[in-house]
């Protein structure tokens, strides 16, 4: 078990990290469209959409690394009323609601990225990139979050029953 959960940790870590590396084009695109919009009158087709693919996989592609480093959102106003071994617990309760959910989202996503991707979608704009990667990609990143919840999910059922950290 503890193998697996530490795979899957740096599973998580290692896309994560390398997915941040986008963060940089994503600033010089902002800076080349600015600069362009505003200095030269002469805004470009593509720098909005390219700032909001390379965004989009930040975003997506980063959740679970987000979930491994406990930085998801929580409601605080119950969850520092437990103790740690209560919210162990009720990660253990709650983690059916997520897988249950996760799997949903996973099968909804998949059908529409294959959809996508066998009519080799585009935007739908006068540059229209493909976007049929972004959809598989969001397939992708939900079976991490997913993968990465499990990790998690073993680790506070540990916890919950021995009473120490994986």
């Amino acid at each position: 078990m503890r193998k697996l959960v530490t795979v899957i940790d740096a599973l998580s870590a290692w896309v994560g990290r390398i997915i941040s590396f986008l963060m940089v084009p994503c600033v010089i695109v902002v800076i080349w469209e600015i600069s362009m919009r505003y200095l030269f009158h002469r805004p470009t087709l593509w720098a909005s959409e390219t700032i909001l693919f390379l965004t989009a996989y930040l975003t997506i592609l980063g959740a679970a690394w987000t979930l491994l480093e406990k930085r998801h959102v929580k409601i605080d106003l119950v969850w520092e009323k437990l103790s740690p071994r209560g919210r162990a617990i009720a990660d253990v309760v709650t983690f059916f609601f997520f897988a249950l959910y996760m799997v949903m989202m996973i099968w909804a996503s998949a059908r529409y990225a294959m959809q996508s991707i066998s009519i080799r979608e585009g935007s739908g704009t006068p540059w229209n990139p493909a976007v049929y990667h972004i959809k598989a990609a969001f397939t992708v990143s939900l079976v991490l979050l997913l993968l990465q919840g499990l990790s998690k999910f073993l680790r506070d059922l540990y916890f919950a029953v021995k009473g120490k950290q994986l």
